[in-house]
């Protein structure tokens, strides 16, 4: 008889959700995880991650999105709360040209999804949110619904909830693979090996080892965060959070900048960062941390172009780690030619705000061998 029904390898931002809803549906489940939690050395740390519905990347995404953030509130409600919450609405401004990528984008999604939404013109922009100094020729999207998820903590509630429903969670023990065999997968870790009915892998950074035989190339990069200490000279804390909506600029084409309100929460100040796929790392566990000057120079550079206020003394910064697949787009269902292993990668830095439905969707995989989401757009097959 096998020890455990289900094991999930990787307990970071998908694998702890995966651990939740399999442990509520009362499989036996057991969440490996190399590292303690929460940790510094993958994709789930820095405070806040932004949430959206109004999706340029594919409007496919936006249902997903939907069930998301029923899954959040819920997360608030059940646990997740109970020290403060893991999602914050804030709102959400996108800026970018007329003809761009972003707001283009963002607005197909709410077209074709009926999403709120509001179009804005420079001056409206200024007028509206005067902190940010906006050229003629940009436009903004703006949708009330977006927020910021705090990933450390949602990982932790995550993780507590998969407990209470009886899974187990081992951290501190690598994985170093995994064999199929005729009805069940064993799984070989630096503690010795387990047997097991199903192997979810949801290892992030790491997954490209565990998906040994699929033809897709994952690359992992390192991308800089960074906190600045806004002057204190504004009316009303106006970049603060309840004040200051999440936000996107369209700055290198289709890429762009990003940040957050300030919050109390976290590490203080200002935080902005890069959306675009950075220094490609080798090894994982061997990336090169901290920032260079010329890395917070080129952050500082957009602060004082379009939200000077701001434009202060740097307090922090920190590296975390985009998994990008080959066309931006998650890596999501079975293992092609194994019915025993379930897959969840290449999230390509834009993966945090779906941890929890990706969660459920893991779990009627696992399940049922199927799921009522539409997925079909992530499959791994895409590639073979």
């Amino acid at each position: 008889m096998k020890a455990f029904d289900v094991i999930v390898a990787g307990v970071g931002s998908m694998g702890s959700a995966a651990c939740c809803h399999l442990a509520r549906r009362g499989v036996r489940v057991l969440g490996i995880e190399q590292f303690e939690l929460p940790h510094e050395h993958g994709s789930h740390h820095g405070y806040s991650r932004m949430i959206r519905q109004s999706y340029h990347e594919h409007p496919d995404y936006v249902p997903l999105l939907q069930r998301a953030y029923q899954l959040w509130d819920e997360l608030n409600e059940s646990g997740g709360g109970q020290q403060g919450a893991v999602f914050h609405r804030t709102g959400g401004l996108y800026l970018g040209p007329r003809d761009g990528v972003i707001v283009p984008g963002a607005l197909a999604a709410a077209r074709e999804h009926g999403l709120k939404h509001q179009l804005l013109e420079a001056s409206e922009i200024e007028q509206r949110f005067p902190d940010f100094r906006v050229e003629h020729d940009i436009v903004g999207f703006y949708e009330e619904n977006a927020g910021v998820i705090r990933p450390e903590k949602a990982l932790q509630a995550h993780c507590d909830l998969a407990s209470l429903h009886g899974a187990e969670i081992r951290t501190g023990e690598k994985i170093l693979d995994w064999r199929e065999n005729e009805s069940s997968v064993t799984v070989r870790t630096t503690a010795g090996e387990v047997e097991t009915g199903h192997l979810v892998v949801t290892s992030g950074a790491w997954s490209g080892p565990m998906l040994r035989d699929l033809e897709v190339e994952l690359s992992v990069t390192r991308q800089v965060l960074a906190w600045f200490d806004a002057p204190c000279d504004r009316p009303g804390d106006s970049l603060a959070l309840g004040n200051f909506p999440c936000w996107f600029i369209e700055t290198e084409p289709p890429f762009g900048h990003y940040g957050f309100p300030m919050t109390e929460f976290g590490q203080q100040g200002f935080k902005i960062a890069l959306h675009r796929p950075g220094e490609e790392v080798v090894d994982p566990g061997k990336q090169r941390v901290g920032a260079s000057d010329e890395e917070i120079a080129s952050l500082r550079e957009v602060l004082r172009k379009w939200i000077p206020a701001a434009d202060g003394p740097l307090l922090a910064s920190c590296t975390c780690l985009y998994t990008n697949s080959g066309d931006g787009h998650f890596l999501l269902g079975q293992y092609p030619g194994n019915g025993h292993v379930t897959l969840a990668a290449g999230f390509s830095g834009h993966g945090y705000k779906f941890a929890p439905v990706m969660g459920e969707v893991l779990a009627d995989l696992v399940c049922e061998g199927t799921t009522p989401h539409q997925i079909e757009f992530l499959s791994p097959q895409r590639f073979a």
